[in-house]
């Protein structure tokens, strides 16, 4: 039984050949992905507050997800030290504005049985996982999915992907089938990731860290709209039905791509957002298969191995 979850299914998206590379073929770039690791260590900060962590011990719980890094020159180390503060100062700056909730599960995880619309069967090769940053339970009784993001435009351009964000639909499907009780909707928390850095002279950093993150937590606090979002979303049962129905068309294209042999390229993506991580093995690069990329022990390295 395949898992297919939200990253998976957009990775085939973008491209046939990268999914195929990573959740196949298991193959990881050694070259550090920073916004994967951002995310990571965002999610655990989170994870840590929603568990009852105190600001602190939030922060370093989050900052501890990145001590496997190991710089191999200055400018390594000045970015490593760099996404560090940026991500402390949002920790603090969520855990002081994020309003306080009802959580009955963190970190949730589900695998269920993808379903023909048509006639009710489950799909024998493939199961739909994934897993929940939260679920909330408000004074009303209502249960509602908890997403938190980090993002890079502004809070009113983040806000325009809530309606056709197929992840927000997906969880509020997953977690309705898996509780067996309707789901009022998603709780989107979002916090924007700052560009800026220490301040400069000639260029020489004349600003110390601490000095910088005050100036970067105080510039949040002055205008906590401008970086914060706490939005409801809400998806209507006609929504969550057309989910269902291409989740099920997702099976069958990947049934007939197997039948085939044929793994499609996609690319028009080998460029877009600083380029494939495995476009050297799809130009054949020598050598780069081994020098380039690890294989991972699993494929979904954000769930458990038991989905």
């Amino acid at each position: 039984m395949e898992t297919l979850t939200h990253t998976r299914i957009v990775m085939r998206q973008q491209c046939p050949m990268k999914e195929h590379l990573h959740y196949v073929e298991r193959l990881r770039p050694l070259e550090i992905q920073w916004p994967l690791t951002v995310g990571s260590v965002w999610h655990t900060a989170i994870e840590a507050l929603a568990k009852g962590a105190s600001e602190d011990e939030a922060v370093q719980a989050g900052l501890a997800a990145l001590d496997w890094i190991r710089p191999a020159d200055e400018e390594e180390q000045y970015k490593l030290d760099l996404e560090r503060a940026r991500i402390e100062v949002m920790i603090r700056f969520a855990a002081r504005r994020f309003r306080p909730r009802k959580f009955i599960a963190v970190e949730k995880e589900f695998l269920l049985p993808i379903i023909n619309p048509a006639t009710g069967r489950k799909s024998r090769k493939f199961a739909l996982g994934g897993k929940v940053d939260a679920i909330a339970e408000d004074e009303d009784g209502r249960l509602w999915v908890v997403e938190n993001k980090t993002t890079g435009t502004s809070i009113g351009q983040f806000r325009e992907t809530y309606g056709l964000n197929n992840q927000l639909t997906l969880y509020a499907y997953a977690v309705s089938r898996m509780l067996e009780r309707p789901v009022a909707g998603i709780i989107v928390r979002a916090v924007v990731k700052s560009r800026a850095e220490p301040k400069k002279k000639g260029g020489e950093i004349v600003e110390s860290w601490d000095e910088y993150k005050a100036r970067l937590l105080a510039a949040y606090e002055a205008e906590p709209d401008k970086y914060l979002a706490e939005d409801t979303v809400e998806r209507t049962p006609e929504q969550l039905a057309q989910f269902e129905a291409e989740l099920w068309l997702e099976t069958q294209e990947r049934l007939w791509q197997t039948k085939t042999g044929v793994i499609r390229h996609n690319t028009a993506n080998c460029s877009l957002y600083g380029g494939c991580p495995f476009r050297p093995l799809c130009l054949g690069v020598e050598g780069a298969r081994e020098s380039m990329y690890r294989v991972s022990q699993t494929a979904h390295d954000e769930l458990s191995e038991a989905v």
